[in-house]
């Protein structure tokens, strides 16, 4: 009996499965592709005279970089500003904010679902908790508290704009 030999359709197929494999393999991980929904430039109300502006990157890798600003309605000049980051590590997930460019607290993801997000580090002073959750698509609230049912809860309303681009 003459040995079986593959023909052209046959090799055509292994070979796109066998390159279909490989790309699967090869693509990375995305520990962090759950906190997809707060990627994106927001923008909100902040209180009496002051707007909100928060730039977070992309899921796509094992970490996540935020820039927030408070504006002064009056002069737009900056209140205050924060730098954050989200790290994937061997324990899980967790916000490390830096207001004024100081890091203050640890925030370990505590629970996650589609659109929503609970960070909590029971040690810091205030806030205790920050809570991510994505209303729709264009909208996005950032609650900072003290715990649950806390009367001192500050809740930020963002809504979707245009990342800006930088000037020329």
């Amino acid at each position: 009996m003459p040995p079986i030999r593959p023909h052209g359709p046959v090799l055509a197929l292994l070979a796109v499965f066998f390159a279909a494999t490989s790309a699967a393999a090869q693509e990375p991980p995305r520990p962090l592709a759950a906190l997809g929904f707060m990627s994106g430039c927001w923008r909100g109300d902040a209180g009496v005279d002051k707007t909100i502006e928060e730039h977070w990157t992309a899921a796509d890798s094992d970490v996540m970089l935020a820039t927030t600003r408070y504006l002064d309605d009056n002069d737009g000049h900056t209140r205050a500003w924060e730098i954050s980051r989200i790290v994937a590590d061997s324990a899980g997930i967790v916000l490390f904010p830096a207001p004024n460019g100081n890091q203050q607290g640890r925030f370990r993801l505590m629970e996650s679902s589609p659109g929503n997000a609970r960070f909590e580090d029971p040690t810091h002073d205030f806030p205790k908790r920050i809570l991510y959750r994505r209303v729709d698509a264009r909208r996005l609230t950032v609650q900072v508290d003290g715990g649950e049912g806390d009367r001192e809860a500050q809740e930020f309303r963002l809504e979707s704009v245009a990342c800006p681009a930088p000037r020329q």
